[in-house]
């Protein structure tokens, strides 16, 4: 009997994810440009100085207007063209069923067992999947949060963990030779390679609803009142079914939001760290004077949330303050269990590392990227009790049944630790003040730099040069205490002067440690793009960061 591997395929988005042909519509719309430029020239015009008799005037003018209607009979042919390609283009925007299905049939092809899905799905649904089918591999088909030009494949390995780097580096030499993407001969299937692919079986998103039911538990009775939007992604329907089957129903949707929408075209960015993704929840909120405003982004792997108070004042937390608040709930609902640990990533703030160390919580920090957190809960012994796992950029777990970040299973637990404190007239706000009063105040911000194409990665080069050899001692009055650089593996001791290695995986990112907090440095895996965290508790925290990236970026 012939033994088949057994692959796992979502497409979770035809609406963040596409496949894009961007290139080839653009050369093809450059073309047609540069046609109707050369078929445009200066027809003969007549000035006081030319010495044409009538007749010869005559026959320039009528050889002119013969000339331009043939460029506008040439203008209306290549404009009709043009159309043609941008129907062609929001149709191929639209191709990540396509793009999944195509996958599908070359596994196929190669005696590969898939379970394909019928209709978009959330990144939760696939790793949780993956594990529940016991696949060998699952690929998601998706852009996030980010423009459809964005849109590509994520790949799972057996444990429900995006692949590590290093066989992340060796599916990418298989990539990088196949050449253009566009131009691959696709296999016929045969009557049994067909039969190897199956739609993925109800009982699995069964299956993950008890797992988040068994999480949350019960939702206490109380007047909570909850907006929800999913800006144009996945979460919806599966966050209103989840929250109805926990009986709890005070909830409204952001209509305009829970629509699949490819081009996001009620927001300027469908990521939930932007204030502004909030903009219609708020709106909303205020028609019915709502508490609690939650947002995934597309892909429902992350999750943001607002709080309106009885005055209406609007409070926005980052996502330290979530992750921070999220692991106080975490540690008061286990405290029966001994040896908890909870992971977060090395950019992560201070606010949760100093939590987790009051209350005698194992804490530990991995790379960015929760593939590493997930490695590390693999990793775990027998003894160990996993709690939480976060990282600021808005990616929470509190229970391993998936193993990535999992807005879906965070919306009713926030929505569980929310009814609690109503009912004893508190919020979210004052649990903050009351975790920040115990174990200090950690104020945190984000700079993120954008430099574009060749000039800008050697630029972003530079700027990591050349910190690393000529990082100061002293940053805006704060003394540097200690310099951690992951790509070289070494930390610095500069009080006690001494040299030790760091136990991670080498990445480009240099952290830089004072009595008041850190900053990291770190540029995008993915973006052209350069971050700058600091985490400080300090006075005038603002005007220090501020300045703190002024002399970084601006020097």
């Amino acid at each position: 009997m012939k033994r088949y591997s057994t692959a796992l395929l979502i497409c979770t988005l035809s609406l963040a994810g596409q496949l894009a042909h961007a290139d080839m519509i653009d050369d093809a719309i450059g073309n047609i440009q540069q046609a109707i430029n050369d078929a445009y020239h200066p027809g003969d015009s007549r000035s006081d100085d030319d010495d044409y008799d009538d007749g010869r005037y005559q026959d320039s003018r009528q050889q002119s207007a013969d000339r331009q209607r043939q460029y506008d009979d040439r203008r209306r042919q290549l404009e009709d063209r043009r159309r043609e390609l941008d129907e062609r283009q929001r149709q191929l925007d639209r191709l990540s069923p396509e793009f999944a299905q195509i996958i599908a049939n070359i596994l196929a092809s190669l005696d590969i067992k898939v379970y394909l899905a019928d209709t978009y799905r959330t990144t939760p649904d696939l790793s949780f999947a993956v594990r529940y089918l016991q696949a060998d591999a699952g690929v998601m088909i998706t852009a996030s949060h980010n423009p459809k030009d964005y849109n590509g494949i994520k790949v799972y390995g057996e444990d429900g963990a995006q692949l590590s780097t290093d066989d992340s580096a060796r599916l990418s030499t298989y990539i990088d030779k196949l050449g253009h993407p566009l131009h691959i001969n696709l296999p016929s299937l045969t009557t049994e390679q067909q039969s190897l692919i199956h739609s993925v079986p109800s009982e699995v998103r069964e299956d993950y609803f008890k797992n988040v039911q068994d999480l949350v538990g019960t939702i206490p009775q109380s007047d909570l009142k909850v907006v929800f939007t999913s800006l144009h992604g996945t979460s919806v329907p599966v966050v209103p079914d989840i929250l109805s089957s926990l009986n709890f129903n005070q909830f409204e949707l952001v209509a305009s939001q829970c629509e699949p929408d490819s081009d996001f075209s009620s927001v300027a960015s469908a990521n939930p760290e932007d204030h502004k993704a909030f903009d219609q929840s708020i709106e909303l909120a205020n028609q019915i004077d709502a508490d609690l405003l939650i947002g995934t982004d597309p892909d429902a792997d992350r999750l943001g949330i607002v709080e309106r108070d009885a005055e209406g004042n609007i409070h926005y937390y980052n996502g330290n303050q979530i992750g921070a608040l999220l692991l106080n709930y975490r540690i008061k609902q286990t405290e029966e269990l001994p040896n908890r640990i909870m992971f977060q990533s090395i950019v992560s703030g201070g606010l949760a590392k100093s939590l987790a160390q009051y209350h005698n919580v194992n804490f530990k920090e991995v790379l960015t990227g929760f593939k590493y957190i997930a490695a590390e809960i693999r990793h775990l012994s027998p003894e160990q009790n996993f709690i939480f796992g976060y990282e600021e950029s808005y990616g929470f777990l509190a229970r391993p049944f998936v193993r990535d970040k999992d807005a879906i299973q965070i919306v009713p637990l926030m929505i569980k630790y929310a009814a609690e404190l109503k009912n004893k007239g508190r919020m979210l706000k004052d649990e903050l003040e009351d975790i920040t009063r115990n174990v200090g105040n950690f104020n945190d911000k984000l700079f993120s730099h954008t430099f574009e194409g060749t000039q800008g990665k050697a630029k972003i080069e530079n700027i990591m040069t050349q910190f690393r050899s000529e990082t100061p001692s002293e940053m805006c009055g704060l003394k540097v205490i200690a310099i951690e650089d992951f790509e070289t593996g070494k930390k610095t001791d500069l009080q006690n002067d001494e040299v030790s290695d760091i136990t991670l995986p080498k990445a480009n990112v240099i952290k830089i440690y004072f009595n008041e907090g850190f900053i990291a440095l770190r540029p995008s895996g993915t973006e052209p793009k350069i971050k700058l965290y600091v985490s400080l508790s300090c006075d005038h925290f603002d005007v220090v960061a501020q300045k703190m990236n002024d002399a970084i970026f601006n020097s």
